[in-house]
């Protein structure tokens, strides 16, 4: 790889990064006013509960594939089996991650609403292959497809979320918008292979 593309690469990825510092930021004062204390705390403790799911489910894969993947970047073979490896593996954690959710939280209980919508973000993770691309040094394209997602999340929630009993639409864009974000990168990849 030559200087130019790595100065690239560094430059889109640093771009991201400090568009998903900045977006919370303008978001967070918005939500805590509209959704209140009460709203929050409940985004809050929801999505920390599936979040715990999507570590499980993920179990480092990200890191480790990124590193397979940069290892055989120039061999077609080997960097499919690679690939289909660790899809493979990921796919059977986050399932499993997922009938313990559903077993757990999705089925009755006072938050079962919003642990149902917050599904889709544990389901998102088994399409995460974004590792893949960094693997390959391919930054541009995740870099952009991402922005573009949560630009157009956060519109949403500024355009949807009016009151403190939206908190079901605040999540619902949330949880729907890391989903498309993550099935970006299956429909990327589709037109790789």
């Amino acid at each position: 790889m030559n200087q130019k593309s790595i100065v690239k690469n560094y430059l889109y990825n640093l771009s991201y990064q400090i568009l998903i510092i900045i977006l919370p930021l303008v978001t967070a004062s918005y939500l805590a006013r509209v959704l209140g204390a009460v709203g929050n705390g409940i985004y809050i403790y929801t999505y920390t509960i599936v979040n715990y799911f999507v570590l499980f489910g993920s179990l480092g894969i990200s890191m480790y594939g990124q590193r397979e993947i940069a290892y055989c970047q120039n061999d077609k073979v080997k960097r499919k089996k690679v690939f289909i490896e660790l899809v493979l593996f990921r796919f059977i954690a986050i399932f499993i991650a997922s009938i313990i959710y559903y077993y757990a939280f999705m089925r009755k209980g006072e938050y079962a609403l919003y642990y149902r919508i917050l599904f889709f973000e544990l389901l998102a993770a088994g399409f995460d292959i974004s590792w893949f691309f960094q693997g390959m040094e391919e930054f541009k394209k995740t870099v952009i497809r991402n922005i573009l997602v949560r630009v157009v999340s956060v519109s949403l929630i500024f355009i949807l979320v009016k009151e403190q009993s939206d908190l079901n639409k605040y999540l619902s864009i949330y949880a729907f918008a890391d989903l498309i974000r993550k099935y970006f990168f299956v429909v990327l990849f589709a037109k790789i292979f």
